[in-house]
């Protein structure tokens, strides 16, 4: 015999389906409709006819002679009860083998003491009523056990289809909570990014009149124009390098993965903000480990991993402080820290940073996202996000991300 799991697996679909093909052209469950169906009244039929035959040699039917009246075949008369035993079983289950059986059991009892030849009378009708009774009761149960595998695996079906409907809804819903959270981040830096994108033009502005005097009183110089251009071109691409980053943390994109330097994410995450740690006299310290390996991951969502964070710690430094980002290699796996010299978050809120729609902060200020975002996109990309703070003494947001498998020792 083989173990061979495919042959296993394909016999078990076989008879599966032949099963269900069986049980496909089997009536229903009759036992609610009792005496209302056609089965019950067929079943009765054949009992009766079988009643009149295993008792024709007593009634006038015993002058037809042959089948009916010779002394040999009681046992196959018995054997003929098998066939409203299997009906019954089929059509009412276990109801109907039972009544069956019983019933079966007061035909075959009275002529064993009529006209039995057999010196215990009693044991050969008592045995065909309990190997008719076996057989019923074996065919009820394997019915009732395929039409629960079949139900079971329907309702399967159905919760598989149930739950895609809802991976499909929460993907959805955290889509809609990146986006949302996106443009909560972008509110709050609107007049940070104003200050930073004026700053440009200003000195734009400022060489262009400059230029203008020197050409308009002929006292035009070369090298100085070159000098005055040079700078306003340096400017126009400081202002081009804010709105592409700008654009790129607004944009909803669906997930790129691809070989990502995480302290270019952070660099880019630290343009968005640097102005706004400027504003509230906020010193920024980079601690960033030169020979990073790199991670697949969505470069985009994790800028705006790290600009969140930033963000909160910004916020969370009114005052002033320190705003330091570090990134490391620790245990295989890329660590990067947001640490703030910070106001810090109390013990019973340290459980519910993660949560949607939870905050600290001030009506108006924040909506709860922020954070639940993070949590959302780091787990995404198999990572994971501690926090520790302090109150009174600042809070430490840890992210860790597997390194790229190539270039794991």
């Amino acid at each position: 015999m083989t173990n061979d799991p495919t042959l296993k697996n394909t016999w078990q679909r076989w008879k599966s389906t032949i099963a269900m093909k069986i049980i496909a052209r089997l009536p229903e469950n009759q036992v609610s409709r009792g005496v209302r169906s056609l089965h019950f009244w067929i079943i009765a039929a054949l009992m009766a006819v079988l009643t009149l035959v295993y008792y024709a040699g007593h009634t006038p039917l015993a002058h037809f002679g042959g089948f009916l009246t010779c002394t040999y075949p009681h046992d196959i008369h018995r054997i003929l009860f098998l066939l409203p035993m299997i009906y019954a079983a089929v059509a009412f289950r276990g109801w109907g083998a039972l009544s069956i059986s019983l019933i079966f059991l007061c035909v075959v009892l009275p002529r064993p003491f009529i006209s039995s030849p057999y010196p215990a009378p009693l044991l050969r009708p008592l045995f065909f009523v309990m190997f008719t009774t076996i057989v019923g009761f074996l065919i009820s149960m394997l019915i009732d056990r395929i039409e629960k595998e079949e139900k079971a695996r329907a309702s399967l079906d159905v919760a598989h289809q149930e739950l895609g409907t809802y991976v499909q809804q929460l993907k959805e819903s955290q889509e809609q909570l990146i986006q949302a959270e996106k443009l909560t981040s972008l509110g709050q830096m609107a007049a940070s990014i104003a200050h930073e994108l004026n700053n440009p033009l200003a000195g734009i502005l400022v060489y262009t009149k400059l230029l203008s005097k020197k050409v308009a009183r002929d006292t035009f110089m070369k090298e100085e124009a070159l000098s005055y251009l040079s700078k306003m071109e340096s400017e126009v691409s400081r202002s081009s390098r804010i709105i592409r980053n700008l654009l790129d943390f607004a944009r909803q994109t669906e997930p790129a993965l691809r070989l990502v330097d995480i302290n270019q994410v952070l660099e880019q995450a630290l343009s968005l903000v640097s102005h706004q740690a400027q504003l509230q006299n906020i010193e920024v310290i980079r601690e960033l480990s030169a020979s990073l390996p790199k991670v697949t991951a969505d470069f985009d969502q994790l800028q705006q991993v790290f600009t969140n964070l930033s963000l909160n710690a910004i916020q969370a430094m009114p005052d002033g402080g320190r705003l330091t980002l570090r990134s490391a290699v620790v245990d295989n796996e890329i660590m990067v820290a947001v640490q703030d010299s910070g106001c810090g978050i109390s013990k019973e809120n340290l459980a519910k940073l993660f949560t949607p729609f939870f905050t600290t902060k001030e009506k108006g200020k924040g909506v709860g996202l922020g954070l639940a975002v993070v949590h959302g996109i780091i787990e995404r990309h198999r990572g994971n996000v501690k926090v520790q703070s302090e109150v009174g003494k600042g809070t430490t947001f840890s992210v860790y991300l597997e390194v790229h498998s190539d270039e794991k020792g």
